[in-house]
């Protein structure tokens, strides 16, 4: 009986999954067909960070419901904090004059900022909540 239950939940998840897909990158797309900016970020990056850490939020619900909260601090120091300073380091080269730069474009080049926003997204919710 318990592993109907699992089967139900997993085959939700891939429901859910899916629309969040298709419905997130109808939502990039349309953040990229504007040319304008808000406080100087541009909506293409603007989108994809808000994307990847939608994702990586709904990623780590594969584990489970988060059930409880119970802070988890090596994850949340070590894993989320540098995550997020790496996704917010080019907002922060857009208002400061930031080392490194360009060796962050290097290593951020292809699809790497949406990457660090699931990891962003995954490791804050795996650090704040105990799973199912």
């Amino acid at each position: 009986m318990n592993k109907s239950k699992g089967y139900f939940y997993y085959a939700l998840w891939t429901l859910g999954a899916l629309v969040l897909l298709y419905y997130g990158n109808r939502f990039v797309g349309m953040m990229e067909q504007n040319p304008d900016k808000f406080l100087k970020i541009s909506y293409k990056q603007l989108g994809n960070m808000l994307y990847g850490l939608v994702l990586g939020a709904y990623v780590s619900l594969l584990g489970g419901l988060p059930n409880r909260r119970a802070f988890t601090r090596p994850l949340f120091f070590f894993v989320f904090l540098p995550a997020l300073l790496l996704l917010l380091y080019p907002v922060a080269d857009l208002y400061l004059n930031m080392p490194y730069s360009s060796l962050y474009k290097s290593i951020a080049a292809h699809e790497g900022q949406f990457y660090i926003a699931m990891l962003c997204g995954l490791s804050l919710m795996k650090s704040l909540f105990d799973s199912r």
